[in-house]
């Protein structure tokens, strides 16, 4: 791959993630030459003298730069990795702020609107959508949450970790359903906070919350396959996905 590849991947990777595109050429010529005035940024790239301590000023306030006193200021960069952290941090807290925000000013609102949409039944493929609904469905659940896991992924189950202690807090019913062999990979707050009961093997798991809402995984990234699952809030398939889990339920050994 040629310099130039390199380089418009890496300014395509930036303005992904926020930054202008003065921004971006900023920050490149810092790492590229050290330690610069504003004169110098100016005049190694096609940002206007005008402009470069509004720049300059808004990467430093991002966490990307800092400035170093003294006349002319100079200015040198912040590691990638160190300035990757702090812009993951505070995107993340942007994020939970307007999603708070959204969810406080339209929820309710779509909960007792009059007319209800027509049920559905939805494809989920790959993992960053699985996980992106997993987390709806647990987040959604009010009274009691069934779970069925033949295998217990570590690192997925870490992402709903603050999902799991809020349902915790809520107080809500939660009845877990795994293998004997995924019983001693399950953390100890998981297994204080559900009523757990194990089988032999399992075909397949999913989620039911409130009776309501199911989803169902089809696939888990074995073999090459990727990850694909069904969610629906059709009261047929919920009302079968309900009296199936009960059937498991009750010809497993109580922990």
């Amino acid at each position: 791959m040629s310099t130039a590849q390199i380089a418009s991947k890496v300014e395509k990777a930036f303005r992904e993630i926020g930054l202008t595109e003065y921004e971006t050429m900023a920050y490149i010529s810092l790492v590229k030459t050290g330690e610069m005035t504003a004169n110098d940024i100016s005049s190694t790239t096609t940002i206007p003298y005008s402009k470069v301590y509004t720049v300059l000023d808004a990467l430093e306030k991002k966490g990307w730069v800092e400035e170093k006193g003294g006349r002319p200021r100079r200015y040198y960069p912040k590691s990638p990795i160190e300035s990757m952290r702090t812009e993951k941090i505070r995107q993340e807290k942007r994020f939970e702020g307007n999603r708070n925000l959204i969810v406080s000013e339209l929820q309710a609102l779509y909960e007792h609107r009059e007319i209800k949409e027509k049920p559905e039944i939805w494809i989920i493929r790959g993992e960053e959508n699985m996980v992106s609904k997993i987390r709806d469905v647990l987040e959604n659940a009010k009274k009691e949450l069934m779970v069925a896991l033949p295998v217990v992924s570590q690192d997925l189950l870490r992402q709903f970790t603050p999902s799991l202690q809020e349902m915790l807090n809520k107080r809500i019913s939660l009845q877990l359903l795994t293998t004997r062999k995924a019983y001693s990979t399950i953390p100890d707050f998981l297994v204080g906070m559900a009523e757990v009961r194990l089988r032999d093997d399992m075909f397949g798991g999913g989620i039911m919350a409130d009776g309501i809402e199911t989803l169902l995984f089809l696939s888990q990234d074995t073999a090459g396959e990727e990850n694909l699952a069904i969610w629906s809030d059709h009261i047929g398939l919920n009302m079968v996905s309900k009296e199936y889990f009960k059937h498991l339920w009750e010809t497993s050994e109580k922990v």
